[in-house]
């Protein structure tokens, strides 16, 4: 039977009730009126005998509140909670991962339909378990896992604002991300390839494949080079990454540094590469243009086939995308593998790469500029005839 009680030094009631499984519980009902607070109290046991979630029965007292004192109890539709949520983060990451963000909102919202409508309470972890498995089916397993990733930051926001008492995302699981037994694997270019692409590489793309091989970095990141993070009496690019948002610092080999003083901008702010910043500025801080020219220059060279209209016809995240053997980013494959093959420590290959682990953090352990620029110098030149 609920029952009240009160706390020494509290003027509010306390509901106590029992759950659907016999335990007793307790709950503020942040109201004096001993009428009010009786009723609450049966309507929390009767809430849980149904076996309602605990958002729900926070529902419920939302609506005892409205209607003691003629307003809401302060509280959101998921919609509402989620477009706010995302407003705040806009300001705190760049345009590309703000994207992203807002792809997997996006997302649940369609899902929800008119549900989204409602009380952010009632997201159920079946809701966001559903969503994933559709997203893994119609896209990709690791679109579906940072989808997932994402909603767990915001409903975890949730939480903390008081919207709700649980964490739906949490208590759904990540799916095994490992391709398909037939998806053509991730490899590095072997030499004759290499030659092969940078015969066809024109202008400041044969820069960006010098760059991308000497340097192990993402286009994007390439894309964004200026002047002033190009340091040639020194040697050293030094800038900090798009997507990890470490400070990389790394000595410039010949072949690349050749390119670079030749093409280098006399303005501290001009970019090195200014067809392609010019592309990813206009994508809102995306790289998938570049991406995409980079293919068709694979294309061009021979080393990859040419994508069907109807499999490349989507933008953004909302779409399946055909991967190939062979990308951009397989020249950072070919970096590693070409420090690795010659006996540069794996302590030293991820700090030019970029790779995080307990060998590399960027708080406590800086690799010397010599030692990294050592290690750059056993790069082979693959622009020698």
């Amino acid at each position: 039977m609920a029952s009240l009680r009160k706390k020494p030094n509290s003027r509010y009631w306390i509901a106590c009730f029992t759950d659907g499984d016999g335990v007793q519980r307790q709950r503020s009902t942040q109201t004096t009126d001993r009428t009010t607070a009786q009723s609450m109290a049966q309507k929390f046991e009767a809430a849980y005998a149904m076996k309602l979630t605990e958002a729900q029965a926070r529902k419920v007292v939302s609506d005892i509140y409205e209607g003691l004192h003629g307003e809401q109890l302060y509280h959101a539709t998921v919609k509402k909670f989620l477009t706010d949520w995302l407003a705040g983060k806009q300001v705190e990451m760049s345009p590309g991962s703000y994207k992203r963000y807002k792809s997997a909102v996006d997302k649940l919202l369609a899902f929800l339909g008119d549900r989204a409508e409602r009380d952010i309470a009632y997201v159920h972890k079946r809701d966001i378990a559903a969503l994933r498995d559709k997203t893994a089916t119609e896209l990709s397993p690791a679109t579906a896992n940072t989808d997932l990733k994402i909603l767990r930051v915001a409903f975890r926001q949730a939480v903390a604002d008081g919207m709700r008492l649980d964490n739906p995302a949490s208590a759904v699981s990540t799916l095994d991300d490992r391709r398909e037994p037939d998806a053509p694997a991730r490899r590095p270019f072997d030499e004759a390839e290499l030659r092969t692409l940078l015969s066809v590489a024109k202008g400041e793309w044969r820069g960006l494949v010098l760059g991308g091989l000497y340097t192990g970095q993402r286009i994007g990141d390439l894309a964004s080079l200026t002047r002033r993070k190009v340091d040639l009496a020194e040697e050293l690019i030094k800038f900090r990454s798009q997507k990890t948002g470490r400070d990389m610092v790394i000595p410039i080999a010949p072949p690349l540094l050749d390119y670079l003083k030749k093409h280098v901008p006399e303005e501290p702010d001009g970019p090195i590469f200014p067809k392609a910043h010019a592309e990813k500025v206009e994508a809102d801080g995306e790289s998938r243009r570049l991406s995409k020219q980079f293919h068709d220059l694979l294309v061009t060279a021979g080393l990859a086939e040419a994508r069907s209209k109807d499999k490349n016809s989507g933008r953004g995240h909302s779409v399946r995308r055909t991967v190939s053997a062979l990308s951009f980013h397989s020249l950072r494959h070919n970096t590693t593998s070409w420090l690795k093959r010659a006996g540069v420590p794996e302590s030293v290959v991820r700090d030019i790469i970029g790779h995080e682990s307990e060998l590399v953090s960027r708080e406590y352990t800086h690799m010397d500029d010599e030692t990294k620029r050592k290690a750059i110098r056993k790069l082979p030149n693959i622009t020698a005839a």
